[in-house]
């Protein structure tokens, strides 16, 4: 995942990356939640497999260009703005690269979780703080902010393989896809990454650069009074 000089962040098109395997997990649903959408770079290959996109954007300049893929893009921040969205109308809602940017991820997977269809699935990519090279550079009394990559500054929340699924779970969800990404610097082939793809395998926790995850929301859970509605009561 890099940024263009004006912030905003790029489609990664290679095999083994982030945004291929969103794809992967999402399928070819009918109606897709986008959040986090920047220019439409994910909006947009869903359009082509005919799904309607809506986004949620906190940029206006990436909204605009969003716009020209999906059915409506709301432009504020995700977790204080109102959701003008209609419960179980989203066969599923995509966060790529999004979770880590929040002030309270949990809160914000709970809020979202009742804009699900029954058999809906949330599909979510988030970096992996407890990757081989953060480890080493601690080791090493090393820890600081980038531009971009696992601590980007822009990052306020990040999370371990155990504490993501910890997340997830107490926000009511199911996970039914842990997956991750092991990309190699400069020679990015996808011969390559296939086979650092399968070392990761032996210890996704330590290898993993990002988590691509599936979840499913928790019947246990779905029954309980709507996050959304508590949101309007509140609100009133």
């Amino acid at each position: 995942m890099t940024k263009t000089p004006d912030g905003l962040y790029e489609v990664n098109l290679r095999p083994h990356g982030s945004h291929e395997k969103l794809l992967t997990l999402v399928g070819y649903p009918t109606r897709v939640l986008d959040v986090g959408c920047a220019t439409g770079f994910l909006a947009r290959r869903l359009q082509g497999r005919g799904a309607t996109v809506v986004g949620l954007e906190l940029d206006e300049r990436a909204a605009a260009e969003a716009r020209q893929f999906c059915e409506a893009v709301f432009v504020g921040d995700v977790e204080t703005m109102e959701l003008p969205l209609e419960e179980g109308s989203f066969d599923a809602i995509v966060c790529g690269d999004f979770v880590e940017h929040l002030r309270d991820p949990r809160a914000f997977l709970k809020r979202i979780r009742p804009f699900l269809a029954p058999g809906g699935r949330l599909v979510l990519s988030t970096p992996n703080i407890a990757n081989w090279a953060m480890r080493l550079g601690l080791l090493f009394g090393r820890f600081r902010y980038t531009e971009w990559g696992i601590l980007d500054r822009t990052h306020t929340h990040l999370f371990t393989r155990k504490t993501l699924r910890e997340c997830f779970e107490s926000a009511g969800y199911r996970i039914t896809v842990f997956d991750y990404t092991v990309p190699v610097p400069v020679l990015s082939t996808p011969r390559v990454e296939a086979i650092a793809h399968a070392i990761g395998r032996l210890r996704p926790s330590f290898f993993a650069y990002q988590f691509v995850v599936a979840a499913v929301a928790d019947p246990a859970v779905s029954a309980e009074e709507s996050p959304a509605r508590v949101d309007a009561a509140v609100a009133r």
